[in-house]
């Protein structure tokens, strides 16, 4: 790291904020001289903590699961609990601390509304009424609601007046609670406003996304991986195809009594560097499902692999990691035939990073170091017909299906010398 700039977990050391909080305020512009280097920002090191100008609320508010109240939000978005080990959920998003301040709220808010970078956010922000995009105001019109669990804000004083079942919205409501959406189509959904299509498809029940745009294959790529994921015996979301420029990937936990929480939930504090050591130390019990994680990702070129979308689920029974989901940003999906072309020549050159540092062939390295030898982890057993078959059934076509057919079979030969 050049000594004239610090890099965001850096900045959160030196400022008592996270890091995710920091890469926030890169991206609303708010430290002067920070600027995007690949996939981190690189912050000039005389540079000073933003003043937190976000709007106060006048009136206490209440966070509740379901209809408990679990903590009281201040004016100022602090949050006081009352029962920070409420259930095991509950207690995984506060490491049993007493209290919440602004900013470790607003991080815990920004994991659950729409994110900023959807390419029809300025659609969705006129529809909440918005003209900028501002975590607080959306989680206050969605309430913060999320799929994945029971929280929500309640916004009345009185905290027995409004019931969790009278606030969240109808689509929600219908799909996640009722069960009754045969059609799949949302006017708002949890994460704001037709965002994505949650609904069911041969009696499963899931969510609908559409292709990225019209030169990319993130919609074969999300198939591609699944097939791909069950031959290497590697738990796997099943998504298939809706229609040509819709996959559908199902959902694997029972809504009215499990939950999901995102890796991102179980860390307090600054990580590592290292992204597979932050995650074997904060569950070292499924070391192995991470190990496997990384092979997969290895092998598919995924490029968009981070905290929140892996996940444990939570039972009455206990925890369990998570299947994988969200694989379309892999094999190619946006590259073109000249970089197809490069990378398959030479796929540990052009391996895509995972975390902060590192690529997934460091992160393979390490961990066939540490078993020695990557013996019993995956089924390497794939023949280049299979993997053909693969990528056809799933859409590939033309340079991406020829480049996908060569890295992977490159990929897993690779793996196989271990």
């Amino acid at each position: 790291m050049n000594e004239q700039y610090m890099n965001a977990g850096q900045a959160a050391k030196k400022w008592g904020i996270s890091d995710r909080r920091v890469r926030v305020l890169c991206t609303e512009g708010k430290i002067p001289g920070a600027f995007k280097d690949g996939k981190s920002y690189k912050i000039p090191s005389n540079a000073e903590k933003p003043a937190d100008g976000r709007e106060k609320k006048p009136a206490t508010r209440f966070l509740k699961w379901e209809n408990e109240v679990i903590g009281l939000i201040d004016s100022a978005n602090a949050v006081k609990f009352t029962q920070p080990d409420f259930n095991e959920v509950v207690s995984l998003y506060t490491h049993g601390a007493e209290s919440w301040s602004s900013e470790q709220f607003s991080e815990f808010l920004s994991e659950r509304v729409v994110s900023r970078d959807r390419r029809d956010i300025e659609r969705i922000l006129f529809r909440c009424g918005l003209s900028n995009y501002d975590v607080l105001r959306i989680a206050e019109i969605t309430r913060g609601i999320h799929p994945k669990d029971l929280l929500w804000i309640s916004n009345s004083e009185d905290s027995k007046t409004e019931r969790f079942e009278t606030v969240i919205t109808t689509v929600f409501d219908s799909v996640f609670h009722q069960r009754i959406d045969l059609v799949g189509d949302s006017i708002d959904t949890p994460e704001g406003y037709n965002i994505k299509r949650y609904g069911v498809l041969d009696g499963h029940y899931g969510i609908y996304k559409q292709r990225i745009n019209p030169l990319t294959t993130d919609v074969e790529s999300e198939v591609a991986v699944y097939l791909l994921a069950e031959k290497l015996g590697i738990k796997c979301c099943p998504a298939v195809r809706a229609d040509k420029g819709t996959v559908f990937s199902a959902f694997l936990y029972d809504f009215s009594t499990e939950y999901i929480v995102h890796f991102r939930r179980l860390f307090d504090g600054v990580r590592s560097d290292n992204e597979y050591q932050n995650l074997i130390n904060v569950r070292p019990q499924y070391k192995d499902d991470i190990a496997r994680m990384i092979l997969l990702d290895f092998i598919t070129r995924q490029d968009d692999r981070h905290l929140s979308n892996i996940a444990i689920k939570m039972t009455k029974n206990g925890e369990s990691f998570y299947p994988l989901y969200d694989n379309g940003r892999s094999l190619f999906y946006e590259d073109t035939e000249e970089m197809v072309r490069q990378a398959v020549a030479d796929p540990v050159t052009y391996s895509t990073t995972f975390g902060y540092s590192g690529t997934y062939w460091d992160y393979v390295r390490e961990i066939a170091k540490e078993r020695e030898g990557l013996n019993g982890l995956i089924n390497l057993n794939v023949s280049e017909s299979d993997i053909a078959a693969i990528l056809r059934e799933a859409g590939f076509k033309g340079y991406r299906l020829d480049g996908a057919v060569e890295w992977l079979t490159k990929t897993l030969a690779i793996l196989a010398d271990f």
